[in-house]
């Protein structure tokens, strides 16, 4: 099924362009990695799809708000904040509240939704006990509680451990599988080759790869470290070389950024 089409889509804030020409379509069937560098318009594409910046045109979304779930970026629970997993699950209900109140509906839903993300014996814990990894599946379970039929995540692995963001990535597949379209802003590559069969590169102007086949995924890998081992997104998504002779200034000021990060991780 067809969730949203987006045709000939630009995008400027106050005249300077974000995104320039963006065709795109999206059927649940696709679970979608969005890749590029940072400016490049990601969260901006986000945005316009959630609704959260209106476009004259280019975009049509069958779907109503409350058929899609947001989990952003900075889902950061204050150390002092007092809420419980359930409370914070239940949140999610709130445009369907009663006069002010929840009701026990709300709250089998909300039981529901965390047993969606294997989260239901924490119920009661604060937020502020669990692990990165299980506050972000609480945060999925809050973005499900809905009428969910896609899910859009923007770095959902970004505070967690690798061993986390696999189990979260499993629990995507899972609910990809179960019906729920899945779109995520990403840049572990190792976790966008298992899990993604479409990826759009995004630096203003947009590139879909589609259909990621096991050998493309070999040869990606094969190429990533005959290449100095650095990570590319551009190779990703173009599945050529652009990483040394063909970036742009942008590219390349992103990319010598990365691998002075890189090193300084190391």
């Amino acid at each position: 099924m067809e969730f949203f089409k987006i045709t000939n889509l630009s995008y400027s804030y106050d005249k300077t362009p974000v995104l320039k020409n963006i065709n795109l379509s999206y059927d649940n069937k696709d679970f979608l990695a969005i890749i590029g560098p940072n400016g490049g318009g990601k969260s901006t594409l986000i945005k316009l799809i959630l609704g959260i910046l209106k476009s004259k045109n280019g975009i049509n979304n069958t779907l109503y708000s409350s058929q899609i779930g947001y989990v952003p970026q900075n889902t950061l629970a204050n150390e002092n904040f007092p809420a419980r997993v359930l409370e914070v699950v239940m949140m999610g209900r709130v445009n369907k509240k009663i006069f002010g109140f929840y009701t026990k509906e709300d709250k089998k839903i909300a039981m529901q939704s965390l047993q969606k993300v294997q989260m239901q014996d924490f119920w009661n814990k604060k937020i502020n006990e669990l692990s990165g990894g299980q506050r972000q599946r609480v945060f999925i379970a809050r973005a499900l509680v809905g009428e969910c039929k896609l899910l859009i995540l923007d770095e959902p692995t970004a505070s967690v451990d690798s061993k986390s963001a696999v189990g979260i990535f499993e629990l995507l597949k899972s609910l990809h599988k179960q019906g729920v379209g899945i779109i995520c802003i990403c840049h572990d590559i190792n976790i966008i080759l298992a899990y993604a069969n479409k990826i759009a590169y995004l630096n203003q102007e947009l590139t879909l790869h589609n259909h990621i086949q096991d050998k493309a995924k070999s040869e990606f890998l094969t190429h990533l470290y005959e290449h100095h081992q650095h990570f590319c997104d551009v190779e990703l998504s173009l599945n050529s070389c652009l990483c040394e002779n063909n970036f742009t200034q942008h590219d390349q000021f992103h990319f010598k950024n990365f691998k002075i990060k890189k090193a300084e991780n190391v």
